[in-house]
């Protein structure tokens, strides 16, 4: 095999398999429901897409596991900070859910 031949596969290897990697991201981003509380990837770890338990509403469930209830589809789970989230193994859990906003051009987070 030839410098040459190498040089044209290893471009179209990397190529193909951007595409591939891309598609496969789009197909899975595609199933969720177009809201924020799932635009958040940290949020959606939280939250069972499949089960809307009423309307603007999705199941959230602790990382601890001791409690679920019902997430509004318009906040996130807030974690700019490490104070915004908390979690201790199975005794406690803290967070804060905030709803975005822009206000006068800028982004603005409500508690």
């Amino acid at each position: 095999m030839t410098i040459k031949k190498r040089t044209k596969t290893l471009p179209a290897i990397i190529v193909g398999a951007a595409i591939l990697i891309g598609g496969i991201w789009g197909i899975n981003e595609s199933c969720y429901p177009n809201v924020p509380a799932f635009d958040d990837h940290f949020t959606r770890k939280f939250l069972n897409k499949d089960k809307k338990v009423d309307d603007g509403f999705y199941e959230f469930k602790s990382k601890t596991g001791q409690y679920t209830m019902w997430f509004p589809e318009e906040y996130q789970v807030s974690h700019e900070n490490r104070e915004d989230y908390g979690v201790n193994n199975d005794s406690y859990e803290s967070w804060w859910a905030v709803y975005n906003e822009e206000v006068e051009g800028k982004k603005q987070a409500n508690i």
